[in-house]
């Protein structure tokens, strides 16, 4: 079952496409920081911001969440589809009842009839099949506690995210960040992609799972940053996403190291790369330390030229070759932060 004004869109004959910037996705956003400890964009800023929110008992049950499972709470814009004002959000999630509230913060992978049952007797969960959001005895006991106080979280949860929105601090540092996501939202409308592809540019991957979307929502948060999310159902699809730096397609990154990688995938390259790395030679010096023929040396090192790890110097009417240090370095440092390593 799935609630919210999303339903009606089916009747849409294209899909729509809304790029919003939201107190609700910010709000949300610095929740998330304040949970994760995330000082990468914030810095004292979120220090500022946990000592004036104090001691929440909100944020230490997030913390006990799966790894990453703060992020949940995004999946409440599905049944509560309300970006402008914070207020309306947190009194609709006050209203929403206790089994949907559960069913969209666990993403909608457990049904809702297992939802309704835990609620109603949260000690069955010992009888559940294991899932992300219970793997360990731990999981489970702290699963049963938080629904049996279901009702109390929901509240306090929606009165902190409320509490965040009217912080002068968050106010003057949302302010102060609007020139940002609103340049982020300028750079996606420049961009002639189809909503599909240009949501799958804006996550760096391509979807396993995809529906016919009636709606696409583009939320830039610079709260959030530097993650990225993608929510959806049958018919809408969300990408929050941080946006304190500019966004980059990891596919093109990823084609970039391919061809590189593809490059020196050759036992001769590397042997190449490897002398010209510590020295400037010519080809027929290396096709005599190979023991290869000249003009296969000549086709390897346009092979490594081609992808920018070998530069060529003549000098008279001889042509020298060295490697291209700082590409190779550089190459090896982008594996590193592609594979997060």
């Amino acid at each position: 079952m799935h609630m919210g004004s999303e339903m009606d869109l089916f009747d849409q004959p294209l899909e729509q496409v809304m790029y919003v910037s939201s107190p609700v996705v910010e709000s949300i956003g610095m929740l998330c920081a304040i949970t994760t400890n995330n000082k990468e964009f914030l810095g004292e800023d979120l220090a500022k911001m946990q000592e004036l929110l104090g001691e929440q008992p909100v944020i230490e049950q997030l913390r006990m969440l799966p790894q990453n499972g703060v992020f949940f709470i995004y999946n409440l814009l599905i049944p509560i589809p309300n970006f402008t004002s914070v207020e309306q959000f947190t009194e609709k999630l006050k209203q929403l009842k206790d089994e949907y509230f559960v069913y969209y913060f666990w993403s909608e992978e457990i049904p809702l009839e297992t939802v309704h049952q835990l609620i109603h007797n949260p000690a069955s969960i010992w009888g559940v099949e294991a899932t992300y959001y219970w793997q360990t005895d731990e999981n489970r006991a702290f699963v049963e506690k938080w629904l049996s106080e279901i009702t109390n979280f929901k509240e306090q949860f929606a009165n902190l995210i409320l509490q965040i929105s009217q912080n002068s601090l968050f106010q003057d540092l949302l302010e102060s960040k609007q020139s940002v996501a609103q340049q982020s939202i300028a750079t996606l409308k420049q961009l002639s992609l189809e909503p599909l592809l240009l949501a799958q540019y804006v996550m760096g991957k391509t979807f396993r799972r995809v529906s016919d979307y009636k709606m696409y929502y583009f939320l830039p948060s610079y709260f959030l940053s530097p993650v990225r999310i993608r929510i959806f159902n049958e018919s809408v699809c969300f990408i929050v996403y941080g946006c304190a730096k500019p966004l980059s397609d990891d596919r093109e990154k990823s084609e970039t190291l391919a061809k590189q990688l593809k490059a020196i995938a050759d036992p001769n390259r590397l042997l190449m790369l490897r002398m010209l790395a510590t020295q400037k030679e010519y080809g027929a010096k290396l096709a005599e330390y190979l023991g290869i023929t000249t003009a296969t040396v000549s086709h390897h090192l346009e092979t490594l030229k081609k992808v920018g790890l070998v530069q060529e110097e003549k000098i008279g009417t001889i042509k020298y070759f060295t490697a291209d240090k700082e590409q190779v370095n550089e190459m090896f440092r982008s594996m590193q932060i592609f594979l997060k390593a």
